[in-house]
């Protein structure tokens, strides 16, 4: 092999070299676009919340996206997915829907269907009659929402990215807020 078969060797594998190296980069930066902003707080266990986020598990995108959402206005969120290894999974539902300010329920077709999610929406609502604390349903498709969730104002989150929900979800980070005593 010559001189110039060696050059035009080198010449091909450098060019092949460049176009993997760079293949790799534009993939890393794919990737690293993809990754939430706020990475999902482990739930450890004792905390307290100013938001408790009820949701079935089909409904699991939906909460996710309300929760980052909240916790980006600074609100201290719970999210049954956030519950970190080795907890057990009902007792810190539990905890933190008892010391949780507000307690939001994602409305679907799956949602009264789901017999644990129908025990939140009780003591949701139990809450919100002898606790004084806030009970908002929240609609992630169009269903007609049971009688005691259709008497309070519900938020609509049907339509992510649009106008309407950047609204709703304004209202209710308005209503679950927690309020500063100092002047």
């Amino acid at each position: 092999m010559g001189l110039e078969a060696w050059g035009l060797v080198v010449g091909v594998v450098g060019t092949i070299a460049a176009v993997v190296s760079t293949g790799i980069e534009v993939r890393g930066r794919r990737v690293r676009r993809r990754a939430p902003a706020l990475a999902p707080p482990p739930v450890d266990g004792g905390g307290s919340y100013d938001v408790f986020v009820s949701y079935a598990e089909s409904d699991s995108e939906s909460a996710r996206r309300l929760a980052d959402r909240l916790r980006a206005e600074g609100l201290r969120t719970f999210l049954a997915e956030w519950i970190g290894p080795g907890l057990v999974e009902s007792l810190e539902k539990e905890a933190a829907l008892s010391s949780s300010v507000n307690g939001v329920l994602l409305f679907s077709a799956a949602t009264m269907n789901d017999p644990a999610i129908r025990d939140e929406y009780a003591a949701l609502l139990g809450r919100a009659h002898t606790g004084g604390r806030l009970f908002v349903p929240a609609l992630v498709e169009d269903v007609e929402l049971p009688p005691f969730a259709r008497i309070r104002r519900p938020v609509d989150l049907r339509d992510p990215g649009s106008a309407q929900f950047d609204r709703s979800l304004a209202l209710l980070v308005r209503a679950v807020r927690p309020r500063s005593d100092a002047p």
